[in-house]
């Protein structure tokens, strides 16, 4: 489960931080729907996010600030040690920010505003001096490509389960009629229904989210070969192919754009 330091949003300041820290648990940490009148600001330190909000699904990977617009429902699934700090965006600032969901990579400067705003008490900064640093990241924010990496995620419980664990343990060999057995369907359903759902196939989904997770662990300073094993290549040389074949580059080539400058 997630251990939350949460402090209620302070209708007099500009930003509320809290944090969240959590152990690895099968399927996932799930976040449960909910929406708050405040827009919410999210750099993800380690584990890889689904968020869900409406019909929008995507990620949000270690190194990156999420943002989610006021009155937005919104739920999530954490996979992997979950920790991060959120901060709360006074309603009346929040169209300063994208009016729909977005994430971008952090940087030296965004990480350093974000402990500025998080490591200080109520009070200690006053709140002109808080406006300035909030004029500074949304001036870096705007430097900053956005960089969507979506999953979408199928509705039927089964299938959700099914997501779920294949994100949890990407290295699960388990094959359709495997699967088809376990869901209590025969295969041809499996397939139709995935595929309907989500847009694209079972192998081809599999495949993305297995890329994504490797994605976590090399944002987390893992080695090509650990996260192309670790998610169930045979081999690194597979794993660059796929994840050349899915991003246009390589993945150091890939990690070296999202280094924060």
């Amino acid at each position: 489960m997630l251990h939350m330091a949460i402090a209620n949003a302070r209708p007099d300041t500009l930003l509320t931080s809290f944090s969240v820290q959590g152990r690895r648990e099968s399927k996932g940490i799930a976040v449960p729907l909910h929406v708050h009148d405040e827009g919410m600001l999210t750099l993800v330190h380690e584990g890889l996010v689904v968020v869900q909000a409406g019909s929008q699904v995507w990620t949000v990977m270690p190194g990156s600030l999420g943002w989610i617009p006021p009155g937005t429902p919104h739920g999530a699934r954490w996979f992997g040690d979950a920790r991060g700090t959120f901060l709360y965006v006074r309603p009346d600032v929040c169209h300063r920010l994208p009016a729909h969901c977005r994430s971008w990579p952090s940087s030296k400067l965004i990480e350093a505003l974000v402990d500025r705003f998080s490591g200080s008490q109520p009070g200690e900064i006053s709140g002109a001096y808080q406006a300035q640093l909030f004029d500074v990241l949304l001036h870096e924010l705007d430097s900053r490509a956005h960089t969507p990496q979506l999953l979408p995620m199928p509705v039927d419980p089964r299938l959700q389960d099914l997501a779920n664990t294949l994100l949890d343990t990407p290295d699960d060999m388990a094959g359709i009629d495997e699967w088809a057995q376990r869901l209590n369907m025969s295969s041809r359903t499996l397939m139709r229904r995935f595929r309907q759902e989500t847009g694209v196939t079972l192998g081809q989904w599999r495949q993305q989210a297995r890329l994504l997770r490797a994605l976590e662990m090399l944002c987390r300073g893992g080695s090509v070969t650990q996260a192309a094993l670790s998610v169930g290549y045979e081999s690194t040389s597979a794993f660059i192919g796929s994840f050349r074949a899915a991003f246009g580059m390589t993945p150091t080539r890939y990690l070296a754009g999202l280094q924060p400058h």
